[in-house]
Protein backbone atom coordinates (compact mmCIF):
# COMPACT_ATOMS: atom_id res chain seq x y z
CA UNK A 1 0.00 0.00 0.00
CA UNK A 2 1.38 3.44 -0.69
CA UNK A 3 1.38 6.49 1.77
CA UNK A 4 -0.25 9.73 0.72
CA UNK A 5 -2.04 12.93 1.97
CA UNK A 6 -5.15 11.37 1.68
CA UNK A 7 -4.25 7.82 2.63
CA UNK A 8 -2.24 7.85 5.80
CA UNK A 9 -1.34 4.60 7.81
CA UNK A 10 -4.18 4.04 10.80
CA UNK A 11 -2.02 4.10 13.23
CA UNK A 12 -0.45 7.62 11.70
CA UNK A 13 -0.55 10.19 15.00
CA UNK A 14 1.57 13.33 13.39
CA UNK A 15 3.51 15.35 16.16
CA UNK A 16 2.23 19.04 17.34
CA UNK A 17 5.72 19.71 16.43
CA UNK A 18 8.59 17.90 14.36
CA UNK A 19 12.07 19.55 13.99
CA UNK A 20 13.93 18.05 11.14
CA UNK A 21 17.56 18.74 10.32
CA UNK A 22 16.49 22.27 12.20
CA UNK A 23 13.42 22.80 10.56
CA UNK A 24 10.51 22.81 12.46
CA UNK A 25 7.17 21.61 10.94
CA UNK A 26 4.08 22.42 13.21
CA UNK A 27 0.38 20.85 13.39
CA UNK A 28 1.09 17.25 11.47
CA UNK A 29 3.16 19.04 8.45
CA UNK A 30 4.70 16.43 6.45
CA UNK A 31 8.36 16.32 5.39
CA UNK A 32 8.34 15.78 1.75
CA UNK A 33 6.52 14.59 -1.05
CA UNK A 34 6.45 12.64 -4.61
CA UNK A 35 4.13 13.92 -6.44
CA UNK A 36 1.17 12.67 -4.12
CA UNK A 37 3.29 9.89 -2.48
CA UNK A 38 4.76 10.53 1.25
CA UNK A 39 8.13 8.94 1.20
CA UNK A 40 8.86 9.54 4.85
CA UNK A 41 6.09 9.93 7.83
CA UNK A 42 7.17 10.08 11.34
CA UNK A 43 4.33 9.76 13.99
CA UNK A 44 3.96 9.87 17.81
CA UNK A 45 3.63 7.16 20.03
CA UNK A 46 5.93 5.21 22.79
CA UNK A 47 8.94 6.24 20.69
CA UNK A 48 8.68 7.49 17.43
CA UNK A 49 6.54 5.58 14.73
CA UNK A 50 8.77 5.61 11.19
CA UNK A 51 6.79 4.54 7.87
CA UNK A 52 10.16 4.39 4.98
CA UNK A 53 8.83 4.10 0.90
CA UNK A 54 11.60 3.82 -0.86
CA UNK A 55 11.70 4.67 -4.81
CA UNK A 56 11.50 0.92 -6.70
CA UNK A 57 11.51 2.32 -10.31
CA UNK A 58 11.50 5.64 -10.95
CA UNK A 59 10.31 5.84 -14.69
CA UNK A 60 7.11 4.42 -13.47
CA UNK A 61 7.62 6.54 -9.43
CA UNK A 62 6.54 2.83 -7.87
CA UNK A 63 7.48 3.59 -4.02
CA UNK A 64 7.64 0.03 -2.15
CA UNK A 65 7.13 -0.24 1.65
CA UNK A 66 10.41 -0.67 3.32
CA UNK A 67 9.19 0.43 7.43
CA UNK A 68 6.01 0.41 8.89
CA UNK A 69 5.10 1.73 12.52
CA UNK A 70 9.17 1.75 13.00
CA UNK A 71 9.36 -2.15 11.50
CA UNK A 72 11.13 -3.67 8.83
CA UNK A 73 9.96 -4.56 6.10
CA UNK A 74 13.27 -5.66 3.92
CA UNK A 75 15.59 -7.83 4.55
CA UNK A 76 18.59 -4.88 4.05
CA UNK A 77 16.84 -2.66 6.97
CA UNK A 78 17.55 -2.50 10.18
CA UNK A 79 16.18 -0.56 12.92
CA UNK A 80 17.64 0.22 16.40
CA UNK A 81 16.12 1.57 19.57
CA UNK A 82 18.28 3.28 22.06
CA UNK A 83 17.10 5.15 24.60
CA UNK A 84 13.82 7.21 23.10
CA UNK A 85 16.05 7.89 19.68
CA UNK A 86 15.17 5.30 16.24
CA UNK A 87 17.82 5.02 13.93
CA UNK A 88 17.19 3.21 10.72
CA UNK A 89 20.20 1.99 8.47
CA UNK A 90 20.21 0.11 4.98
CA UNK A 91 23.07 -2.13 4.96
CA UNK A 92 25.14 -0.65 7.33
CA UNK A 93 24.52 2.79 6.24
CA UNK A 94 22.57 4.83 8.31
CA UNK A 95 19.68 6.86 6.86
CA UNK A 96 17.04 8.44 9.58
CA UNK A 97 17.90 9.05 12.80
CA UNK A 98 14.89 10.24 15.21
CA UNK A 99 14.19 11.11 18.85
CA UNK A 100 11.63 11.81 21.11
CA UNK A 101 12.20 14.90 22.63
CA UNK A 102 8.73 14.95 24.80
CA UNK A 103 4.98 13.32 24.24
CA UNK A 104 4.12 16.17 21.47
CA UNK A 105 7.45 16.41 19.96
CA UNK A 106 10.63 14.86 17.85
CA UNK A 107 13.45 15.82 16.25
CA UNK A 108 15.05 14.22 13.04
CA UNK A 109 19.38 14.75 13.84
CA UNK A 110 20.46 13.15 10.72
CA UNK A 111 18.74 11.75 7.80
CA UNK A 112 19.93 10.52 4.35
CA UNK A 113 17.48 8.89 1.64
CA UNK A 114 19.76 8.86 -1.01
CA UNK A 115 20.08 5.35 -0.88
CA UNK A 116 16.21 4.67 -1.18
CA UNK A 117 16.06 7.22 -4.15
CA UNK A 118 15.57 10.58 -2.87
CA UNK A 119 18.05 12.92 -3.14
CA UNK A 120 17.21 14.50 0.06
CA UNK A 121 19.85 14.58 3.44
CA UNK A 122 20.74 16.85 6.60
CA UNK A 123 21.77 17.09 9.73
CA UNK A 124 20.93 18.70 12.69
CA UNK A 125 22.24 21.97 11.19
CA UNK A 126 20.04 21.95 8.15
CA UNK A 127 18.25 19.49 5.49
CA UNK A 128 19.43 19.81 1.61
CA UNK A 129 17.62 18.37 -1.61
CA UNK A 130 19.47 18.59 -4.88
CA UNK A 131 21.12 21.92 -4.73
CA UNK A 132 18.73 23.60 -2.47
CA UNK A 133 19.64 23.91 1.75
CA UNK A 134 16.73 24.66 4.03
CA UNK A 135 18.07 25.63 7.50
CA UNK A 136 16.02 27.31 10.16
CA UNK A 137 12.38 27.14 8.63
CA UNK A 138 9.04 27.35 10.35
CA UNK A 139 5.98 25.30 8.68
CA UNK A 140 2.61 25.07 10.10
CA UNK A 141 -0.68 24.21 8.48
CA UNK A 142 -0.49 20.59 7.82
CA UNK A 143 1.06 21.12 4.49
CA UNK A 144 4.28 19.74 2.69
CA UNK A 145 7.71 21.20 3.36
CA UNK A 146 9.54 19.81 0.17
CA UNK A 147 7.07 19.00 -2.85
CA UNK A 148 8.51 17.33 -5.70
CA UNK A 149 6.45 17.12 -9.03
CA UNK A 150 6.58 14.12 -10.87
Amino acid sequence: MTFTKTNLPTSFIPYASLTVCSNVLIGGSHIVSVGDVLPLLIGKGDKPQIWIQALNNSKTMEFISIVENSVSKHPAVEILETSGSIVVSIQGVKILSVRKVDEDSAAVDSMDLRPIGLNLHGNSASMHIGTSTFSGNTMSGGGVLLGLGV
